[in-house]
């Protein structure tokens, strides 16, 4: 039986040089209400979960923590072992490189006491750099989890998203989600694989359930981005990486189509825009060098390849989503 309270959900690979700090945030968490810690070792080589144990354990920390291990590759398949040994009704999903402000989780679990209808609540993130800030982030920030990407605080229209990276979900929304017999399209984050859209995915299947998602400026943490992950050959790579879930989240879309062939014409539609912009962003990567353009060629190329990866799937998980859904 769950409770008013925060399940506070890390979810790691090869974590330890990263969760010292994270975890030394979150003993300073300031909250009247009731949290515990779940973290994930997601099939880790470097000891996480030996060395967390311990680690807590020195902290004499006075919450309640437990160590999941699960050897599934893959970031979702780590959200649902996590979910699946959480006692409180607030879920939040943190990563092991979020440094939560110490009003995190009481001004979080307000929010959703407040508003039934809340069934994600995401939050604004901060970047902190281990070596200093490339002269391009500003401009590509959008894809490291921080910022509000264009958002104003509230009830964000329905479709929307935002980034999983301390993230809240309602738990009875993802209870619901299991007992339908939800299973995510997308793997997420595999090991060092920069594959991704599965918070985008949660986020558009507990809407679909009728639920909000919703927005506050005043959550606040900070992102630490190690150096490794501000090389631009890795941007290049994490752009491809999420690009390579086109067009599988189409599929959600299952309320605006009444049938199949209807869906199909709009996939259609996709893959007919996204080479026409593999083409512009070809002519113009030849007429003028530059980031954007560079970004702009890599995504269009990953998405027309992903698309007829995808096609047959996207088809399939349209049918399986009405079905699912009601929709």
């Amino acid at each position: 039986m769950s409770s008013v309270g925060v399940s506070i959900v890390i979810c790691t690979y090869n974590g330890v040089v990263r969760l010292e700090e994270t975890l030394s945030h979150l003993l300073k968490l300031d909250s009247q209400f009731p949290w515990e810690l779940v973290l994930v070792d997601n099939a880790s080589t470097d000891g996480t979960a030996q060395w967390v144990s311990t680690w807590l354990k020195s902290q004499a920390i006075k919450v309640s923590f437990q160590i999941v291990v699960e050897n599934r590759p893959g970031l979702n398949n780590a959200r649902v072992a996590g979910f699946q040994r959480c006692s409180f009704d607030y879920i939040l999903f943190c990563d092991d490189d979020n440094w939560l402000f110490p009003d995190f989780v009481e001004l979080g679990a307000t929010i959703l006491s407040n508003n039934s209808r809340i069934g994600v609540l995401g939050s604004l993130g901060h970047p902190v750099f281990e070596d200093g800030e490339p002269e391009w982030f500003s401009q590509f920030s959008h894809s490291y989890a921080v910022g509000s990407l264009g958002k104003n605080s509230g009830k964000q229209d329905f479709g929307s998203y935002h980034y999983g990276a301390a993230c809240f979900f309602r738990r009875a929304a993802l209870k619901e989600l299991l007992t339908r017999g939800f299973r995510s399209l997308l793997a997420d984050r595999t090991g060092k694989s920069l594959s991704s859209g599965g918070d985008v995915e949660l986020g558009l299947a507990v809407q679909l359930l009728g639920y909000e998602l919703h927005y506050d400026e005043r959550l606040k943490f900070d992102h630490f981005i190690e150096t490794h992950r501000l090389n631009w050959d890795y941007y290049l790579r994490l752009k491809r990486g999420i690009s390579k879930s086109f067009p599988l989240l189409e599929s959600y879309k299952c309320h605006e189509f009444q049938e199949v062939t209807a869906f199909r014409s709009h996939l259609v539609s996709l893959f007919f825009i996204s080479i026409k912009g593999l083409v512009k962003s070809f002519v113009w990567r030849l007429c003028l060098s530059s980031k954007s353009n560079e970004v702009a060629f890599a995504t269009t190329q990953t998405k027309c390849v992903s698309f007829l990866r995808n096609y047959r799937k996207t088809l399939a998980a349209f049918v399986t989503n009405k079905q699912l859904f009601d929709a």
